[in-house]
């Protein structure tokens, strides 16, 4: 996906470059921050310039993309307003890249001299973010002692095993059962269980048995997805989180499918995507200009359609989009556009595949 980004962008990624990506065997972990104002990233940079990790810094879309495509960090502090070069923002496409999932990514938040308030409460509703850290708005308010100790325990956190919570999964099956009925059953105990049940004791090797059992049935859509969630079982970020529900819940939908898909409705389906992507900017646009009624109308169809083509999630976020539109939640909407970016970034593979 990011070198998709650098092509929408113009730019090319030298497959010498990524070769050279450096391996973080030295036990020195990495921080990219990414903020369009020079001066707040100066004195960021100059905040963590004594503490034991490399920092990189990049103040545009284009230039987070090139260290992203040579850096694997293992945590970027971002400012959520950064463009990219289509005028979204480049938080949605960081956030929807299935290769970042497992990177914690917080957000740089603007707090006003004297109130400690700002955009905070925006980024605590929502799901994207696995937190966030203040900046005041005048950098002579900047407490760099702070800010590098939050930065270390974003690190110390993001660093520390997760907790292993029981879960009720299935024993592993006789080698005659029925081999969907036994997807179906792991499948269900795992969703049923959800957010502990990502982290259970043998959730990613029964995931890996099962994609094994579904390859043996010649349903390479559904083993991908299967795949796909034992990737995610390890990576305890709420992008990864979020990710492993929709994935699973997939999972699910395939599984309850009777027959295989029409080349024709699978075509269908893979249209109807298109469609949303396209109509992303549009709706960009409309929460910049606080076109709600357009919003609002994107949502009542959304919900209408998504189920119809098989995208039983994407109904739902069709559903509080038309709400949050409605109640002219600006913020709400912003998150659910990540949503749906981050769903289609899903389901796309296996339609292209």
């Amino acid at each position: 996906m990011i070198r998709n980004f650098l092509t929408t962008l113009g730019l090319r990624m030298d497959s010498a470059v990524a070769a050279a990506r450096p391996a973080q065997n030295s036990g020195q972990k990495a921080v990219l921050i990414v903020d369009d104002n020079p001066d707040s990233l100066h004195a960021m940079r100059l905040a963590l310039a004594h503490e034991p990790f490399r920092i990189e810094t990049a103040d545009t879309a284009a230039s987070a993309l090139r260290k992203l495509s040579a850096l694997h960090p293992d945590l970027i502090l971002l400012d959520s307003r950064v463009p990219a070069a289509d005028g979204t923002r480049l938080a949605r496409r960081l956030l929807a890249d299935e290769e970042l999932a497992p990177i914690p990514i917080v957000a740089l938040a603007e707090i006003s001299k004297g109130t400690g308030t700002g955009t905070q409460g925006n980024i605590q509703a929502g799901t994207r973010f696995d937190g966030f850290i203040g900046k005041p708005v005048e950098l002579q308010e900047f407490d760099s002692r702070a800010f590098a100790g939050q930065v270390r325990a974003f690190l110390e956190s993001s660093s520390q095993p997760e907790s292993r919570h029981p879960a009720k999964l299935p024993p592993p099956p006789a080698p005659t059962a029925d081999r969907l009925k036994q997807a179906a059953e792991l499948l269900e105990a795992i969703e049923a269980g959800l957010p502990d049940a990502q982290f259970a004791p043998g959730a990613r090797t029964e995931l890996h048995r099962l994609a094994g059992v579904v390859e043996g049935l010649h349903d390479d859509e559904l083993a991908g997805y299967l795949k796909r969630a034992e990737r995610l079982s390890h990576a305890a970020t709420v992008r990864a989180r979020s990710r492993f529900r929709s994935v699973i819940r997939i999972c699910r939908e395939l599984v309850d499918r009777d027959t295989g898909m029409a080349p024709s409705l699978a075509e269908l389906r893979s249209g109807y995507l298109d469609n949303r992507c396209a109509e992303l900017g549009r709706l960009e646009h409309a929460l910049r200009n606080g076109d709600f009624a357009t919003l609002g109308k994107a949502g009542h169809n959304l919900k209408g359609t998504g189920a119809a083509y098989g995208f039983a999630e994407l109904t739902d976020i069709g559903r509080a989009l038309e709400a949050a539109a409605k109640a002219g939640n600006a913020a709400a909407i912003e998150i659910l556009l990540d949503q749906i970016d981050s769903y289609i970034g899903i389901v796309r593979p296996s339609l292209e595949g």
